[in-house]
């Protein structure tokens, strides 16, 4: 992967003295050299041939920018190309508020990773999987993921429109989302049954580790013998938190994690501490929700077999993303280091099927789901148009599925401890 990231900044250069010299001579490079200088070889053909050969004289920047587009969505979600000018513009913007919206690319499109809890986009019915078509008007196809981010936000009390494309929806719909400062705590915790306590983590910010540790401390003085981590739709967090609350649970000197760039150089994330939490049975919920930073926590934990995961493969975003400022101003932002699990994997692979954290169980497995969808239908087998209300009980009945298997789980481990 890292290979072609290379790639992008020269072949940007490239792109920026094309559009100068074009009509004018070049040198020749052969394709027959291959790598880099083949596919510029390429690509200077390519330009060469629309610029002469294009049946209405072309926009040759718009077609290069485009192209540099593709290439980066190409290398990853994350690397992105800005302009000067949308640089300039959305960095002055001091965006405070959010609509709730975790987003991520995929199909070209900006792609909804995670809804948060009480926003205005959970009331708009907008869940993780739905696609941002346009985002005040602007399509998000070659839209870079930083672009998309900041015209989502902000000042509080403002409102944002979008045209999403919703899951199992035919036609896209337009909405407007307002923007809030959402205040949601880290933690929150409860006792769902007898010796069994509940954690649920709903961000991993930078400050939150110390109200996550005193929430599992509460759960701990009511004497639980079982606990059940629901971490579905924790999309936001730093890593640093993340290994924080990933050493309350394991023992002391265990590899967290590790960062790394394309040459290998490594840091070392290892618990420092004797574990708060040992010798009880835990699950940990996920979805396609959980990203990032809630994916090194999981991860941890599973590879050192202190928590079993269930529910659905998690998202996939394991990398940091540095800042490059080119000749004209314009930026470009790429992946330059990976997130590694204790167990050697990266968490964030190019190829999205190999991303992410896969549970040790699934949940709801696919019967429950056809399931659901045959006992709503009508008498005739045709269906009762699956509106809103609809999928909202699809999404409860899957978060309850979800739940009663986490619990399920712990419980069990919980009788035959005690046996």
């Amino acid at each position: 992967m890292f290979a072609k990231v290379k790639l992008v900044v020269v072949l940007l250069s490239a792109a920026v003295v094309l559009y100068g010299l074009v009509g004018g001579t070049m040198k020749k490079v052969s394709a027959r050299e291959g790598g880099v200088y083949g596919d510029l070889a390429v690509f200077t053909d390519v330009v060469r041939r629309v610029s002469e050969d294009y049946v209405e004289k072309p926009d040759l920047q718009k077609g290069m920018l485009g192209a540099v587009h593709g290439m980066l969505e190409a290398l990853d979600p994350y690397s992105s190309f800005v302009d000067r000018a949308t640089y300039d513009k959305l960095s002055e913007m001091s965006a405070k508020a959010s609509p709730g919206i975790v987003l991520s690319k995929r199909y070209g499109y900006s792609y909804i990773v995670s809804v948060a809890p009480g926003s205005s986009a959970e009331k708009q019915g907008l869940r993780t999987g739905d696609l941002l078509e346009s985002i005040e008007g602007a399509a998000t196809t070659g839209m870079s993921l930083w672009e998309a981010e900041h015209l989502l936000a902000g000042a509080p009390g403002t409102s944002v429109t979008v045209r999403a494309i919703r899951l199992r929806r035919t036609e896209p719909s337009e909405m407007k989302l307002a923007r809030e400062e959402l205040s949601v705590p880290p933690a929150t915790a409860r006792i769902v049954e007898d010796g069994i306590g509940l954690l649920r983590i709903a961000t991993l910010d930078e400050g939150s580790f110390e109200g996550i540790k005193s929430k599992i401390k509460t759960l701990q003085s009511s004497g639980i013998q079982g606990l059940l981590i629901d971490l579905r739709g924790t999309a936001t967090g730093s890593l640093e938190e993340a290994v924080k609350v990933a050493d309350l649970f394991l023992e002391k000197g265990k590899k967290i994690a590790t960062v790394k760039d394309r040459e290998g150089k490594a840091t070392e994330f290892v618990s420092l501490n004797d574990p708060l939490v040992a010798n009880i049975p835990i699950a940990i919920l996920v979805t396609g929700g959980t990203s990032g930073a809630a994916e090194v926590l999981a991860a941890a934990l599973q590879d050192y077999q202190v928590a079993n995961v269930i529910g659905e493969r998690t998202n996939g975003r394991g990398s940091v993303q540095e800042p490059f400022t080119l000749a004209d101003g314009s930026v470009l932002l790429i992946s330059t280091r990976l997130y590694y699990r204790s167990a050697g994997k990266p968490i964030q692979d190019q190829n999205l099927r190999n991303s992410g954290i896969t549970p040790d169980l699934r949940s709801p497995d696919e019967d429950f789901v056809t399931n659901f969808y045959f006992d709503n239908m009508s008498d005739d087998a045709t269906d009762k148009g699956f509106d809103e209300e609809f999928y909202r009980k699809l999404n409860s009945a899957v978060d309850a599925e979800q739940f009663r298997s986490g619990l399920k789980y712990v419980r069990e481990k919980v009788l035959k401890k005690a046996a």
